[in-house]
């Protein structure tokens, strides 16, 4: 099973991506469909995709190249039946990968062990596709009680530093459905300490723990503060403390690869691997429709990429009386905010948070300070806190709005007590060092805390940004030339970033690259357009007298 776990190494290389070959088409109209639904699937727009491979396909409806495209395209938009219908046009031999995906898929929850076991042995493609199709496989060798062999394949990908707590899970939730409770508790409890946050493992480890008498030990588990924010586990939770199963569901081999799907789909979004991580959640949810965090999560990734119709469609399909129809209404509303509609996400947001859900009254409190109405936003802070004192992010927010509206004294508490409750978190020690480095105090501390919420997240552009603004405030220009250099690498189009870079090179004499970049921040629609305006006419004015961070 070495195969798998260079497989899983690869998934971070361009050359793993999903792809398919020029098709053999000779008639002119059925390559040009082919053509625009290759680029609009490489674009992430899955739906005119799946309907030019679709008109392609009515022409040339053997062609290996426009079935790939159109099952891809199909589990893209959510469309299971789509991608079926051309994945039973494809020939039973030589098929492209997704066509293989999308029949191991159906002969698993059909529990036809072997079927799983011919696609996905058969499967050849890049290697996103072919671990998709090894996950499958697990599934089918645990459903025919050969747990051993799962462990086995399992083993090596449990190693993988950024994603082996999925793998972990797996193994642990192979060996619960094979009833080897004792390596699966041990399984859970690695996958646990990994590091990954998955909510169907961490159910499935607490109602273990039931079974095996250890109901304080769930209760633990279910009540840590990253779990019972979840609203799938909170439900979890209070049917233990109410006597009743953990699990809603027994776990079967479908639900497991369900699992599987849901956490590949994950580390897909991570390698921004959009279409693979669509297409996953949909494949999970033909597994296990029940999942309503995968379509959450497709949701939210349909409305990252500006389909807010594909996202308020599958968001729709939440039931109501599921544990995830709260969050189906709190992300509809950053769906209608982030589509445009204003005023139709804050009516939304405004009758969630009526409900009492103190979810939706903090949705609607982030909603009022991005859109910059810092005195609605305050004060529902204020009341998040007095419900839930010891939550460190709702003091952060609290500060960052207090700042906003010149509070500087109140906003500076409540920094420094998101800190105390929680001493390393990079957002809030660069906040606060920033702010104290930008008003001219506590430098030396302030550039501690920023240096360290640099170690903490060091591929965040922003922080690596006030790190670099920090020295170039105390004249050390050498240094922030090259961390904003760096930033600026990290986030090309933020407008923030860009402006600073200007502004050192111009103190280092560099004026043609200063105004570059000026140029650069105003087209990407700066808070401060006037500002920069001005620079451009006049440059920086006269240097000030430089600080260091002693004084």
């Amino acid at each position: 099973m070495l195969r798998a776990a260079a497989l899983a190494a690869c998934l971070s290389m361009a050359a793993c991506a999903t792809s398919a070959g020029p098709p053999a088409i000779t008639r002119s109209g059925a390559y040009a469909d082919y053509l625009i639904g290759r680029i609009a699937n490489m674009s992430d727009d899955h739906q005119v995709a799946s309907d030019r491979y679709f008109a392609a396909l009515a022409r040339a409806p053997r062609d290996e190249g426009l079935l790939n495209g159109a099952v891809i395209s199909s589990l893209a938009i959510g469309d299971a039946q789509r991608a079926r219908r051309a994945a039973r046009m494809a020939p039973a031999q030589g098929a492209p990968g997704y066509v293989h995906l999308v029949r191991g898929v159906d002969a698993l929850s059909a529990r036809r062990w072997g079927a799983v076991a011919e696609q996905a042995e058969t499967l050849e493609g890049p290697a996103a596709e072919e671990l998709l199709g090894r996950m499958l496989l697990v599934w089918a060798r645990a459903g025919q009680g050969r747990v051993d062999e799962v462990l086995v394949d399992l083993a090596p990908l449990t190693q993988i530093r950024q994603y082996g707590g999925l793998f972990a899970y797996q193994q642990a939730m192979a060996l619960d459905y094979a009833g080897r409770q004792d390596g699966a508790l041990q399984a859970y409890e690695a996958a646990r300490a990994g590091g990954l946050f998955l909510p169907s493992g961490v159910e499935r480890h607490a109602d273990l723990l039931v079974r095996r008498g250890a109901r304080d030990q769930a209760i633990a588990l279910l009540s840590e503060e990253t779990n019972r924010a979840n609203p799938a586990l909170a439900a979890a939770l209070a049917r233990l403390e109410a006597g009743d199963v953990v699990a809603a569901e027994p776990l079967t081999p479908a639900k497991g690869a369900s699992v599987a799907l849901f956490g590949m789909s994950a580390i897909f979004q991570q390698e921004h691997d959009a279409t693979n991580a669509l297409a996953s959640l949909t494949l999970a949810l033909m597994l296990d429709p029940s999942f309503d965090g995968a379509r959450i999560a497709f949701a939210q990734q349909q409305n990252q990429l500006g389909h807010s119709d594909l996202a308020r469609r599958m968001l729709a399909s939440v039931p109501a009386d599921s544990p995830y129809a709260g969050n189906a209404r709190i992300t509809e509303s950053w769906v209608l905010l982030d589509a445009g509609d204003e005023a139709g996400a804050l009516t939304l947001a405004t009758a969630n948070a009526q409900s009492g859900d103190l979810r939706a009254t903090r949705t609607l409190a982030d909603m009022y300070r991005n859109l910059g109405r810092y005195d609605d936003a305050e004060p529902l802070y204020s009341q998040l806190i007095a419900a839930q004192p010891g939550d460190w992010r709702l003091y952060f927010a609290r500060g960052a709005a207090r700042e906003r509206l010149g509070r500087w004294p109140e906003a500076e508490a409540d920094m420094q007590e998101a800190l105390r409750l929680s001493p390393d978190q990079p957002d809030v020690l660069n906040y606060l060092g920033y702010s104290w480095i930008d008003r001219g105090e506590r430098l030396e501390e302030g550039l501690a805390m920023i240096q360290r919420a640099v170690e903490l997240r060091p591929l965040s552009g922003a922080i690596i940004d006030s790190l670099g603004w920090a020295y170039f405030r105390m004249g050390d220009y050498s240094r922030a030339l090259d961390l904003l250099e760096r930033a600026v690498e990290l986030e090309p189009s933020d407008p923030t970033l860009n402006d600073h870079l200007g502004d050192v090179y111009w103190r280092m004499g560099r004026r043609i690259e200063a105004r570059f970049q000026w140029e650069r921040a105003l087209g990407f629609e700066p808070d401060n357009p006037d500002a920069i305006r001005a620079k451009l006419e006049a440059g920086l004015p006269a240097e000030p007298v430089r600080r260091s961070a002693n004084r």
